[in-house]
């Protein structure tokens, strides 16, 4: 006799990029959406119409008290991400929050305790540059070590969507952090590509693009990290830019060199100017494999097992760094990095 397993109960807060992560709930055959809530009824019922067998709600606390949900896939305003992560822990829930999980450092070091404190709840996070094929190729030449020892890499996020930085609710939030937001998936990246954690950050940041706006936050950071193993590294983070929505990244080896940029992407293999680069054909950006990120924490829930795409430990180790980045802009100062 075969016996049913029983499906993964789930919820979705805030349907911008959070309709997404529904629909691919609803399509899992281990799991059932049960709810869907956003504050926005216009957004909230039409997207009831394409899912309907979703319960619709606009309070959040419909879903923390349901105890019938197994996971909660957050992807609120970042403002609203401690609350809904601790609340959501603290009731006996899974969490697939988006990115950043929180704010500061005490929010942070709150949901590390909480996580602590309930062993049983997984917890995971939206850094989807991770399913994009062109760099899971980049990350095994890395580690594969076919570059190479690493000296220098280069990550920047370019934006290019001012207006969401001058409008909306990134220039009506207390508080908003091109950092948190945007130099946080070039940061995972990075540890990720490298499989290294960075020592030190040194930041800067300006509004040149957000002067004269609502925005009252940086609307631009540049990042420089430094390793044990003297390895440099250099993100910046474009929020209002002219040029399309990219991520450009360059790494540098003994052996040879990588260059992604919006002029194309290819391996240098010699310093000969004579000498053609190899063209790189792996697919990016891959925006439908995105997906994957939420698809591999259900799996790794399913068989009860620590191989999601993005761990628990990584993602706070990625949030480690972006705090201490946020701190060495308003000290300008170099931090070292305090892991928790």
């Amino acid at each position: 006799m075969n016996l049913k397993i029983k499906k993964i109960r789930t919820a979705v807060i805030g349907l911008g990029v959070g309709a997404h992560q529904a629909r691919a709930l609803s399509a899992h055959p281990d799991c059932q959406l049960v709810w869907i809530c956003d504050f926005d009824k216009d957004r909230l019922c039409k997207l009831g119409l394409e899912l309907p067998e979703a319960k619709q709600t606009q309070d959040d606390q419909d879903i923390f008290n349901d105890p019938d949900i197994d996971l909660v896939c957050i992807a609120s305003y970042d403002e609203f991400h401690h609350q809904q992560v601790v609340m959501a822990l603290k009731k006996g829930k899974h969490v697939y929050v988006e990115k950043p999980i929180c704010l500061t450092k005490n929010e942070s070091q709150n949901i590390y305790q909480t996580l602590k404190a309930h062993p049983h709840l997984r917890l995971s996070s939206n850094m989807v540059l991770r399913t994009c094929p062109l760099f899971k190729k980049v990350r095994e030449a890395v580690l594969l070590n076919q570059m190479g020892e690493i000296y220098h890499l280069e990550a920047d996020y370019f934006w290019g969507r001012k207006e969401k930085m001058i409008s909306g609710w990134r220039a009506q939030a207390d508080f908003f952090s091109i950092i948190h937001g945007a130099a946080v998936h070039m940061v995972d990246l990075i540890l990720w590509i490298t499989g290294k954690k960075p020592i030190s950050v040194q930041s800067f940041g300006s509004r040149i693009i957000a002067a004269g706006t609502s925005q009252r936050h940086n609307d631009f950071a540049m990042l420089i990290l430094r390793f044990e193993s003297q390895m440099s590294v250099k993100v910046t983070a474009h929020g209002g830019c002219v040029h399309p929505h990219f991520h450009a990244l360059k790494v540098f080896g003994k052996n040879n060199s990588f260059i992604h940029d919006s002029t194309g992407t290819a391996w240098i293999d010699s310093s000969n100017p004579n000498q053609n680069f190899r063209p790189e054909s792996a697919i990016y950006p891959a925006k439908t494999m995105r997906s994957e990120a939420l698809i591999s924490f259900i799996s790794s829930l399913v068989q009860n097992d620590q191989n999601a795409l993005v761990t628990e430990t990584e993602v706070f180790d990625v949030m480690s760094v972006c705090l201490a980045a946020e701190q060495a802009v308003n000290s300008e100062n170099s931090v070292i990095i305090e892991y928790l």
